[in-house]
């Protein structure tokens, strides 16, 4: 009786540690998840914190950025590069330029942005077109990234940044005044050079002039100058005519050398060529429209079918 006394008392009171355990288990349970809900609630706590800092930091930084950027108006940019008061620069890409621009605007693209081919030849353009003490106006889309981006690259490239303004609202902005932005190219501010049809004609055959002419693909067929390159430009208004020239410039013109540049009359057509090499980097000094154009009766007598 007493072993058995035993055994139940050694059962019960094994019992006891069990259950006692048991409790003590939950407890701690109970604690464990008390403690990570806790650490849970002060983590987010943190996060949402440091979320709030880390976006009034961004604030800030956009907002100081903004701050040392220079604005000017569409209005302004417009008569700047009229009057040549200022340095009124198109970093648009090709494609969106081309379909209306700020007459007598200069351009040099820096889209797409993530273009780093774009950086070293905006720098080099600079340093030989902007660094003479005026004022730079650029124009990207909307006046935000694209000037920005430019600005930087300008400030790189040595020029001052308190000469750099944003035209405000970009070419977005432009669309909206009336008649800033153009596709007439006859009507720039370019010292027009010329070349009468004697001398025109006595420098063919040579390798030292090259020659293109700009009027349609039928009126060239019936008549040329022997080995010229021709383009047609006779809807010398349009972006499609005006990007026909630029890829003839940038691919099969050398811009070392002299051209002489052939038109119906020697006027409209050829100024459009020569604006458009200018944009493809050819130095205007080296540009020559032939005088009278097709009408000069040297030029008729030396065409060639």
């Amino acid at each position: 009786m007493k072993k058995t006394i035993v055994s139940l008392g050694a059962a019960l009171t094994l019992s006891m540690a069990v259950l006692a355990g048991c409790q003590s288990s939950t407890e701690e349970t109970t604690a464990a998840e008390t403690t990570a809900a806790e650490t849970t609630a002060a983590e987010t706590e943190e996060s949402t914190e440091a979320e709030a800092e880390e976006s009034e930091e961004s604030q800030a930084e956009e907002t100081e950025a903004a701050a040392e950027y220079q604005y000017v108006s569409p209005e302004d940019a417009v008569q700047a590069a009229q009057d040549g008061s200022a340095h009124v620069l198109d970093v648009r890409e090709w494609s969106a330029y081309v379909e209306g621009r700020v007459a007598n605007s200069l351009w040099c693209p820096i889209f797409p942005l993530d273009d780093e081919s774009l950086v070293e030849p905006m720098a080099a353009f600079a340093e030989t077109n902007l660094n003479d003490g005026q004022d730079i106006y650029l124009i990207c889309v909307s006046g935000q990234k694209g000037a920005q981006r430019a600005t930087g690259v300008l400030t790189d490239a040595g020029i001052d940044p308190s000469l750099i303004y944003t035209v405000e609202g970009g070419a977005t902005a432009l669309a909206e005044v009336d008649g800033a932005l153009t596709t007439n190219r006859a009507e720039e501010n370019i010292e027009w050079q010329y070349v009468s049809g004697t001398d025109a004609v006595a420098a063919l055959g040579g390798d030292e002039v090259q020659f293109l002419d700009v009027r349609d693909d039928e009126t060239y067929a019936a008549g040329h100058l022997d080995g010229s390159l021709q383009v047609n430009l006779q809807d010398f208004e349009t972006p499609e005519a005006q990007t026909a020239m630029y890829t003839l410039a940038t691919e099969e013109l050398d811009p070392s050398k002299p051209v002489y540049i052939l038109c119906y009359s020697g006027n409209n057509c050829a100024k459009t060529a020569i604006s458009v090499m200018k944009d493809a980097g050819f130095d205007v000094s080296n540009l020559f429209i032939i005088e009278n154009g097709a009408k000069d009766a040297d030029v008729q007598a030396a065409f060639v079918q």
